[in-house]
């Protein structure tokens, strides 16, 4: 019954996000170093909005003491509120293999404890060989599928850069195809 009035009314049910497809940033990060000129900057982070409530409460209390158990080859992650109010658990490693574990990790764990909706993305920033600003590879939760954001400053980005990322990773990463989904993130605390 409850699935006839979903129909009805026009929703839907989220599909399951493929947290699978995060491990596919090792070989993508061998693409961008080879073919832009992008290093990893030793660190990721996930982004999710905080919920209300008790029961978010608990978990966020057992979230914090698992954290530093998340990344075992580096550093204790961290957190840290950004002026929306969005949290974000940021880890640093000192091979991609290792930030792709703990960044997997972190997002398996809230959602196993019932957080997927809150769950936003994961940020992988690169940083390129010639000193310019960070790119970022961008994996949205919800979508299973990545996309590039290359600010250049003041909320601006370079769009020719970010479709030429697509046309390179598009044999290693799960590319978002619809271009209205790649959001700009401005402020990334990375």
């Amino acid at each position: 019954m409850g699935k006839l009035r979903d129909i009805v009314f026009g929703r839907t049910t989220p599909a399951k996000a493929n947290l699978d497809n995060l491990f596919a940033m090792p070989s993508a990060s061998i693409t961008l170093e080879v073919s832009a000129n992008l290093v990893t900057t030793k660190q990721a982070a996930v982004c999710f909005k905080p919920a209300s409530g008790a029961a978010f409460a608990s978990t966020a209390k057992d979230f914090e003491s698992v954290l530093p158990l998340m990344n075992p080859g580096g550093d204790p992650p961290t957190e840290s509120t950004d002026s929306l109010g969005y949290k974000w658990v940021i880890v640093k490693a000192d091979d991609l293999e290792s930030l792709t574990t703990s960044i997997h990790s972190i997002n398996s764990t809230l959602e196993d404890n019932g957080f997927g909706p809150q769950l936003l993305c994961s940020v992988f920033p690169f940083q390129s060989t010639d000193g310019a600003a960070n790119t970022y590879l961008i994996y949205l939760y919800k979508r299973g599928t990545f996309y590039p954001f290359a600010p250049l400053g003041s909320q601006r980005r370079d769009n020719e850069r970010e479709l030429s990322l697509q046309a390179i990773l598009a044999s290693d990463l799960p590319i978002e195809a619809d271009l209205e989904r790649w959001f700009p993130i401005w402020d990334i605390p990375l």
